[in-house]
Order: C-alpha cells, then structure tokens, then sequence
C-alpha cells in the first residue's frame, strides 16, 4: 500500500512539473507574439479595431458585405508570427463556411470585405484559437496573420 502511494505521489509531481515546463514554453511563445503584435499593429495602412483585430484593405471589393448569417466563399492563407503556414486553401480551390461558426477574429474582419475583397488580418490569440492546445500547429497564444480573399457571400 506504501509503495503505491510514493508511486502515486511520485507520478503526480512529475505531471505537475511536466506541466509547468509546458506553461513556460507556452509564456515564452506568448511573449514573442505580444510583442510581435505591438510592433506590427501600427504597420503602415493597418487599422486596430477595438477588439485588438488588425486589419488592411488590399482590395475593397464590390456589392455586398456579409454578416454573421452569410456563408462565405474564401481564398486565404494563415500563418504564425514566424512564417509557418498552419492552415490554407489549396491552389485553385476554395472554402465555404458558416461566418458564424468561424473564430472572433475572421467573424469581425470578414463582415469589414466585400465580394471580391482581398485583406490582411492580424488576429489576437482572444480572437484566434486562445489558449487551446488541442490544435497541433497553433499553439496557445498564438497570433493569426491570414490573407484573405472572399469570393462571394450569401444568406
């Protein structure tokens, strides 16, 4: 009985201190990406929303501007604070989704574009994916940059 509880014990400390050591791997990735977005959210043509959202206008586009009922037609590419890309549409395809069931950052700068728009987000962790681990190339805290053309929206 002894032995299984210092086996316990033992298992139990070295998780707490596993986990630890994650958290700070994740403070350091934390740190580069808010300072990564103070640097750059005052980038030359950007607009900081009072969200945190960054945006640029490439391309206004025309006609309609979607809302958070439409479902949208995209082309865009996602990319961290590094370069890597983590998420895009293939060359010469494109991606429908319900705008309602994107993350905050793509619901808000997606309703600023109109058909046929092209923009550049930079998207705050809160806005993004947060502090959730479970996705395997965005780690928590991460800073979303995309390139973002809509296609066309629809009700």
């Amino acid at each position: 009985m002894k032995r299984t509880s210092i086996v316990f014990l033992i298992t139990f400390l070295f998780l707490i201190i596993m986990s630890a050591c994650q958290e700070n791997t994740y403070m350091d990735w934390k740190l580069l990406n808010d300072k990564w977005y103070s640097i750059h959210k005052s980038d030359s043509g950007f607009v900081t929303t009072s969200s945190g959202l960054c945006y640029k206008k490439i391309h206004q586009g025309y006609q309609r501007f979607p809302n958070t009922n439409s479902v949208v037609i995209v082309n865009y590419k996602g990319t961290l604070i590094d370069g890597s890309i983590f998420d895009s549409t293939a060359t010469g395809t494109n991606a429908s989704l319900y705008l309602s069931e994107a993350i905050k950052g793509w619901q808000e700068g997606l309703q600023k574009m109109q058909n046929g728009g092209d923009y550049i987000f930079y998207i705050p962790y809160k806005l993004g994916y947060d502090v959730d681990a479970s996705n395997t190339k965005v780690p928590p805290y991460s800073l979303l940059r995309f390139d973002v053309h809509l296609i066309d929206s629809y009700n």
